[in-house]
Formats: structure tokens, C-alpha cells, sequence
């Protein structure tokens, strides 16, 4: 169950991620991109220290191979937050 989650929020990021990609498309002529990534990003800042990471691991998200990896891992840690076994982060 916890991995049909994963998927579930994994997808529901990219979902959402990409209609504001179609939104800013259509509304303005000279749009050239990059909302996806900051949608993505912006999500995983939030989610981040939640599960145990800094909030500028986020960005870790944006290196090829590794980024789906780490959007993964975050979205199957969020997929258990309930039942963590993980220390949050403390803001400092």
C-alpha cells in the first residue's frame, strides 16, 4: 500500500505540476517554460524537512538521473509520514 502511494504522490505532483505548465502556456504568449521544475521544487522544500532532509536538498531534484530517484524517496517517506522512524529537522 505504502508504494501505491508513493506512485499516487509522485504522479499527483507531476499532474499538477504540469497543468500549471498548461495554464501559463495558454495565458501568455511569450511564456518559454519552467514552471514544472518550480512546481517540483517547490513542493519538495516544503516536504523536505518534514521527512528528514534540509530544505535545500531540494534541489538535488534537479540533477537527471538521480533527481527521479530523489523525488521518489521523498514522496515514499511523505507516503509513511504517519508511522516516521526518521527524526524531523529542526529549523536553525
Amino acid at each position: 500500500m505504502r508504494k501505491l502511494k508513493t506512485v499516487g504522490i509522485v504522479l499527483g505532483i507531476y499532474a499538477i505540476a504540469l497543468i500549471m505548465e498548461v495554464a501559463m502556456a495558454l495565458n501568455s504568449p511569450d511564456y518559454q517554460g519552467g514552471m514544472t521544475i518550480i512546481v517540483i521544487l517547490g513542493f519538495l522544500a516544503f516536504m523536505a524537512p518534514k521527512v528528514g532532509y534540509r530544505w535545500f536538498d531540494c534541489f538535488l531534484a534537479a540533477i537527471p538521473f538521480y533527481g527521479l530517484f530523489f523525488i521518489f524517496r521523498i514522496a515514499y517517506r511523505t507516503a509513511f509520514l504517519p508511522n516516521r522512524d526518521w527524526t524531523e529537522r529542526s529549523p536553525k
